[in-house]
């Protein structure tokens, strides 16, 4: 009977790789959780070789789906092997950063590659995609308004604005992925028995201040691009900067929320819906930025920065009450 357990957990946890492979080019947030599950799995099991045969499969099974895709899955799935392997001794924090900048790095690869077999350019496929997505939106809001504008807005200039964005949008689409792929490892190492570095709570998430170089780097070519005569691509990388920035802030922000209602006593659900609506007011989102900015200095929840790598701070994942 042990045998046949041990036969199938391998089959199923194989399949949850190959499965995972096939769904992250589409689906990243899903996919490559996905195929972190069945990778910690194998590997906190003692079965690496398996779980080495099981990426790679994945890898050619979606390379030969799509050629262009194996740029990369073949990077993410070395990183999520990488990621498993050091969860017990590199903090969760450090390995969201390492297997966003993979995901980030294949996935720009597989577009370029894509764009290359297709005769044309990375920048000119994601123009049109930008072309398409606001055709779209534009069909979807019944058309523009008498002034041809959508909502007060030209349609050209949403449609170029979403073009120079494109960075931010891999940067937070990878990082997503990243952070839920690391969550899953750690709650599969928690039910196999394996002590690793878990993500923290989110009353306890507390990143480093180095965060705020990319954020002072964004404000500098703003001011660049003002006072260049053709200050567009300054202008460019500094909206994405600080867009990209702004998303570190906001889960800092976050963090000094989820904090305020564990302090006033809200329960579970209570909180979750908190964070639905906070989610939802883009008015709101702003100010919670604003708060975990602030919070770099002022240290609302008064952490221990000066041990920011014990691993109280790093292991508890726990999210209960």
């Amino acid at each position: 009977m042990t045998d046949l357990s041990h036969t199938r957990d391998g089959v199923l946890l194989s399949a949850a790789v190959i499965l995972g492979g096939f769904l992250a080019p589409v689906l990243p947030v899903i996919g490559f959780p996905m195929a972190a599950a069945g990778l910690a799995g194998l590997v906190y099991r003692g079965r690496v070789t398996l779980a080495a045969f099981a990426g790679g499969m994945a890898v050619a099974f979606g390379t030969f789906m799509a050629p262009y895709d194996a740029a990369l899955l073949a990077p993410a799935f070395v990183a999520l092997l990488f990621v498993i392997g050091g969860m017990q001794r590199r903090t969760a924090l450090t390995n969201v950063t390492l297997l966003t900048a993979a995901i980030a790095a294949g996935s720009l690869a597989s577009a370029t590659l894509y764009a290359w077999l297709q005769g044309t350019t990375f920048l000119a496929v994601t123009l049109e995609s930008a072309q398409s997505a606001v055709a779209a939106f534009v069909e979807a809001a019944g058309g523009v308004g008498a002034d041809g504008t959508l909502f007060g807005v030209d349609v050209e200039v949403l449609t170029d604005t979403m073009f120079r964005l494109w960075p931010v949008d891999y940067f937070a689409s990878s990082l997503l992925a990243a952070v839920v792929s690391v969550a899953v490892v750690g709650w599969v190492a928690s039910r196999t028995g394996v002590a690793v570095k878990r993500l923290p709570r989110l009353e306890a998430l507390d990143l480093s201040l180095h965060v705020l170089w990319p954020f002072i780097g964004a404000f500098a070519f703003l001011a660049a691009g003002r006072v260049m005569s053709d200050g567009t691509a300054a202008t460019t990388v500094g909206l994405n900067l600080l867009l990209g920035t702004r998303l570190l802030l906001l889960a800092q922000g976050l963090g000094v929320v989820a904090s305020f209602y564990r302090r006033i006593g809200l329960g579970r659900v209570a909180r979750g819906l908190g964070y639905v609506l906070l989610v939802l007011a883009d008015s709101v989102i702003p100010l919670v930025s604003i708060v975990g900015l602030i919070d770099f200095w002022a240290n609302f929840r008064k952490l221990p920065r000066e041990d920011s790598t014990s691993p109280e701070r790093v292991e508890d994942g726990d999210s209960g009450n």
